[in-house]
């Protein structure tokens, strides 16, 4: 005979008496401990301002990339204060907001090549009301590689790194579930966050857009099969991969469309362009300490980077944010780089002369996607921080293996500006894009 999992629980009047009181206890106990939460919160919540989630255990469930592991806080921007929040970014371009929003701080697990998962810090924005919304998940521009220059703990009255919930509030304002994410490494004491490697960071954003559909805020509110994934200098780098690999990585996310504002898409170029009025003097410290750590490779420091920098780089990156990287290294790219280094950018020789750089150089670059989904570029002309030359120089390989159509708009502004200044034809481009209508492609035939 086969035994019950379980003992059968015998059900005499006094056990029945014993369980209703304690449930009754039990329940009277809940209510109360609700009350009181909401009671001690009810001034922040009317003010709009981040109130700690209530919490429950996650359903245990074998550990997965995508996975959601706990919502950390909650906050609710009513119409007014979402219009206020969004036109700290975009001044008098600020577009009516046609809803509150509800911004939920949470926390994901997304995987390294080799299998080993971490944890990465999200922020869903979600616009108030019952209806269901598409997907546009942002990856922000860079801030730092240290713990404590992660998105998540961005506080732009103290050090403005973009005010990315500016920018996420504008565009779940007009009716996107908007989530951008912290990358691989950032908030980890086990780890560094491994800069510009673009299969990571497109991991990161993809699993954040997994992790979303489980969110108690988000059901219902989720149009499946509508996902656009975009994203700003770094980010856009992060979107373009997520794109490349996301068919193979996360087959049950379906990428519509990938728009960059300013992207970085050659990582190369991003460090040469520096001999060519690019301000981005921090760049080559940054990838130098990334790739060094992560793809365990020697890249002669010394034949690099002037002695000042090389002898305590890593602590030198780890220390500083977007906000004190160019102070702290300058704007002449002569104080940072070698004259080896930089005459071998001038003359063309980097790939002989570094070859194991520029081999993993090479590996993170962007614009030959073989993927179906609309692009689109929204550049600066007189960027002087990722140059308009690297994305017109991204765009014939785009039209080449993408048979999806793929567009350049340049606009004249500036590296900083260019979200601003593209916002209305960007909206129109996803309205297209998730509305299953093919947008115009400037690819030449």
């Amino acid at each position: 005979m086969i035994q019950p999992f379980f003992k059968p629980y015998r059900h005499d009047k006094s056990q029945r008496s014993h369980r209703g009181a304690v449930g009754a206890f039990i329940v009277l106990a809940l209510v109360t401990s609700a009350f009181l939460y909401f009671f001690i919160h009810q001034d922040d919540v009317r003010r709009g301002r981040t109130v700690p989630a209530v919490i429950s255990s996650p359903i245990p469930i074998k550990p997965a990339p995508g996975q959601l592991l706990g919502v950390d806080a909650r906050q609710t921007f009513s119409l007014t204060q979402t219009q206020e929040v969004a036109h700290e970014n975009y001044g008098a371009a600020t577009l009516p907001a046609k809803s509150g929003v509800t911004k939920i701080t949470f926390r994901y697990r997304s995987s390294d090549l080799d299998g080993t998962l971490f944890t990465v810090y999200g922020r869903a924005y979600v616009p108030t009301g019952a209806r269901s919304y598409p997907v546009f998940a942002f990856g922000p521009g860079t801030t730092g590689i240290g713990d404590q220059c992660a998105p998540s703990l961005e506080n732009p009255k103290v050090a403005n790194w973009g005010n990315y919930d500016s920018h996420m509030l504008m565009y779940a304002s007009q009716g996107y579930v908007a989530v951008t994410t912290d990358y691989e490494g950032m908030r980890d004491p086990g780890r560094i966050h491994h800069y510009l490697n673009g299969e990571l960071e497109g991991r990161a954003l993809l699993d954040a857009i997994r992790a979303i559909k489980y969110l108690p805020d988000t059901k219902g509110h989720l149009k499946e099969g509508q996902v656009v994934v975009g994203g700003y200098s770094q980010g856009g780098h992060a979107a373009f991969w997520a794109d490349t690999i996301a068919e193979a990585y996360a087959p049950d996310v379906t990428v519509k469309g990938v728009v960059g504002f300013g992207p970085v898409t050659s990582v190369k170029e991003s460090i040469g362009d520096v001999a060519f009025g690019s301000t981005l003097n921090w760049i080559g410290p940054y990838v130098l300490t990334s790739y060094h750590d992560y793809y365990k490779a020697d890249y002669g420091l010394e034949r690099i980077l002037q002695p000042r920098f090389h002898q305590n780089l890593t602590g030198d990156v780890l220390s500083h944010c977007i906000d004190s990287d160019i102070a702290f290294w300058g704007h002449n790219p002569n104080a940072v780089y070698t004259p080896q280094f930089l005459a071998s950018i001038n003359t063309d020789t980097f790939a002989s002369d570094y070859p194991e750089l520029a081999r993993d150089l090479d590996k993170n670059s962007v614009g030959n996607e073989a993927t179906s989904s609309a692009k689109l570029i929204n550049q600066g002309r007189n960027d002087n921080v990722v140059l308009a030359r690297q994305s017109e120089s991204a765009i014939p390989g785009m039209c080449h293996a993408s048979t999806g159509p793929v567009q350049l708009k340049l606009y004249d502004g500036t590296h900083y500006n260019t979200m601003i200044l593209s916002l209305n034809d960007t909206l129109a481009w996803l309205k297209q894009v998730t509305g299953g209508e093919r947008p115009v492609s400037t690819c030449q035939p």
